[in-house]
């Protein structure tokens, strides 16, 4: 009996520490996410050594919550600390491997090391988990772009372009996949979509002023046989001759002219 007994209060008492702990869990959620809250704010001004405290804070208080190491890696590639931020990606994948946000994050991170193959078995990942994220087909055709497979990144673009056809970032990439190929026809439409989507912006405008130039007909030239013209030769200077007739004839009207004045004279 007094073994029942204490077999009872012994599980009373374990359900009793659970219940405890589900509900400093709740609390330390709450906390977390104060830190994270106030860690995005300081992000978003830059101050991103404060806001990493602020996420690590948060995460030592809820590590378990996959997005405030998704939010610190984001810091933490934006400050240039690529270890950390492939890290935090890498422990957002072993928290949550059936999203693609860490796939999708590792991979912009390893864009920027250059690592365009590694970037694409993690976009690759991403979009076979969620086909239908068009940020996914516009990162992984920035990595074709990048790799110079210029028509594996059109298809990409288009396929993002479908699911979400006000980005006109898209666009842009699109217009400089056509460029890459030559393609200037294809990338003026792009580029009119992007400028109109975002009106004064001036990336897009000096790409619409390169795409118009190479569209422009060239000035005509010749045909490889044909005679260069010749200038007409200058009219013929006066021979000697006739300089000092023409002298001779001036001294004589002169004189004729002064013998005239003299008769009057006199």
């Amino acid at each position: 009996m007094n073994m029942m007994k204490n077999s009872f209060i012994g599980f009373a008492t374990s359900f009793l520490f659970l219940a405890t702990a589900v509900l400093v869990s709740a609390d330390n959620k709450k906390e977390a996410a104060v830190h994270g809250n106030k860690g995005n704010e300081l992000a978003q001004a830059a101050k991103y050594d404060d806001a990493i405290v602020e996420f690590t804070a948060a995460i030592n208080l809820s590590p378990k919550d996959e997005r405030l190491y998704a939010d610190r890696g984001r810091v933490y590639r934006a400050s240039a600390k690529i270890t950390e931020a492939m890290a935090d990606f890498a422990k957002v994948i072993e928290l949550s491997p059936k999203s693609e946000v860490g796939y999708l994050e590792r991979g912009q991170t390893l864009m920027i090391q250059n690592a365009y193959d590694q970037a694409l078995v993690d976009y690759n990942k991403a979009l076979e988990i969620n086909p239908a994220n068009p940020v996914g087909y516009d990162r992984r055709g920035f990595a074709y772009y990048s790799m110079q497979q210029y028509q594996e990144a059109i298809k990409d673009y288009s396929t993002s372009i479908e699911k979400k056809p006000d980005n006109p970032t898209t666009f842009n990439r699109r217009a400089d996949a056509y460029v890459g190929l030559g393609q200037f026809a294809q990338a003026l439409p792009d580029l009119e979509m992007a400028l109109k989507l975002k009106p004064d912006d001036f990336d897009t405008t000096q790409r619409i002023a390169f795409v118009k130039a190479k569209l422009a007909p060239p000035p005509p030239r010749l045909a490889p046989n044909s005679p260069v013209p010749t200038p007409p030769p200058p009219p013929p200077g006066l021979s000697i001759q006739m300089k000092i007739g023409i002298g001779i004839a001036a001294l004589v009207i002169i004189i004729i002219i002064a013998v005239l004045l003299l008769r009057r004279k006199s």
